[in-house]
């Protein structure tokens, strides 16, 4: 199945419109496409939101589970490289930011078109060293604690065994790609970059943003927002309105 997706609500055009700017969306670990659904509409109909799945998430759930962030990021190069934009943009948040990034260098080295703009959320640059000691690998017991710390899975699911049964090779695999990531790549991308992040997110502080500034020859921007890690929940519609920002003062929508 394609990882590219569909479109996270039906657009419709009339009349003569140019080609649609693809937002490609890129999940954070344990997540699908679908965190995602409800985007569409808070962009204008230029605006082409496709929603992104990871081998083993959300509608590839039959397929193989991935645990490394290149792998991950190559099948989206890939199929972004046999596509034909006009324009696509990539925004990814927590893991969906180094899958994003490694994705940009994938597409260079393939010598395919780049995304007029890389946004990143909820995750330091990826050269930072992490805050916090990598949990993949620890005991269930303590694993589901740091998910219960994390917030983003209901209680009632993390106190089901039969669900968890189910959902913690997932995790683990994604947490294994996120924590276990080193770039390989030197040079720097010829991409702007623009950099969102909560103000309560102890794992994603405004100093690990800045990281992201020497990862790109072009502008970067750091933009703070209300919340901790999982603010883009309550904050879609401020992250969506800086991003359309973005997008304009990189003259990108010209």
């Amino acid at each position: 199945m394609s990882m590219l997706g569909v479109p996270s609500a039906p657009t419709s055009h009339t009349g003569s419109v140019k080609e649609p700017l693809h937002l490609y969306c890129l999940p954070y670990a344990g997540g699908s496409g679908r965190v995602f659904a409800n985007w569409q509409k808070l962009f204008p109909p230029e605006i082409k939101v496709c929603c992104i799945d990871y081998p083993g998430h959300g509608a590839r759930r039959s397929e193989p589970l991935l645990d490394r962030i290149d792998r991950i990021a190559d099948g989206l190069a890939r199929e972004i490289a046999s596509r034909s934009h006009a324009r696509y943009v990539l925004f990814g948040h927590s893991m969906g930011s180094l899958v994003g990034f490694e994705a940009c260098h994938q597409l260079a080295r393939y010598g395919a078109q780049l995304p007029e703009l890389l946004a990143v959320s909820g995750h330091g640059g990826p050269r930072v060293p992490r805050s916090s000691p990598p949990m993949h690998a620890v005991p269930d017991d303590q694993f589901i604690a740091h998910l219960r710390e994390l917030g983003a899975t209901p209680p009632e699911i993390l106190a089901t065994r039969e669900l968890m049964e189910l959902l913690l090779p997932l995790l683990r695999a994604d947490f294994r790609a996120c924590e276990t990531y080193e770039p390989s790549w030197n040079r720097k991308l010829a991409v702007p970059i623009a950099v969102y992040g909560g103000v309560d997110d102890e794992d994603a502080d405004i100093a690990a943003l800045r990281g992201w500034q020497s990862e790109t020859s072009g502008t970067c921007v750091v933009r703070m927002f209300p919340g901790d890690h999982f603010f883009i929940a309550d904050q879609a519609e401020a992250v969506a309105s800086s991003l359309l920002h973005d997008l304009r003062e990189t003259g990108l929508r010209s």
